[in-house]
């Protein structure tokens, strides 16, 4: 029973160093959305043989994205998914804001997001989900290249 225990804790150990392996890249590059592919490549390059394989990045971004710490976006036609780290303590009480252009990420002002969300809901019945919502765009710098 005790070598059973043992690799119960084993495996434990092995998990919490795979997901603190994927949120540091996460962590280090807060502005850039990566893919499933980018991702393990990117845990190759740094990691080598010891990086995590490709099904248990997919169930370590799951579960990241389920404790709220990643949110995952579409890309393109729809059809493919990147994924961004939530930096924020108070995420869940304000909009985000998605460059389509670079895929910076914004934190909308907690009164201005607010503001919106109730203008929103009065004019259209509609409750807003903070926690979910995005919205699409471009941001100052991707507007100014153009």
């Amino acid at each position: 029973m005790r070598v059973i225990l043992n690799l119960e804790e084993t495996m434990a150990v092995y998990s919490t160093e795979q997901k603190r392996m994927l949120s540091d890249i996460l962590s280090e590059n807060r502005e850039n959305a990566y893919s499933i592919e980018e991702l393990i490549g990117e845990l190759r390059k740094r990691y080598g043989e010891d990086a995590p394989g490709q099904s248990t990045v997919y169930r370590l971004i799951t579960r990241l994205v389920e404790e709220g710490k990643v949110k995952r976006f579409v890309k393109g036609n729809g059809r493919r998914f990147v994924y961004q780290i939530m930096d924020c303590h108070g995420c869940g009480s304000h909009l985000h804001l998605k460059c389509i252009g670079c895929g910076r990420l914004i934190h909308l002002d907690g009164s201005a997001s607010s503001e919106l969300v109730k203008k929103i809901e009065s004019i259209s019945n509609f409750s807003v989900m903070e926690t979910q919502t995005v919205l699409f765009g471009e941001c100052a710098d991707c507007k100014e290249i153009k």
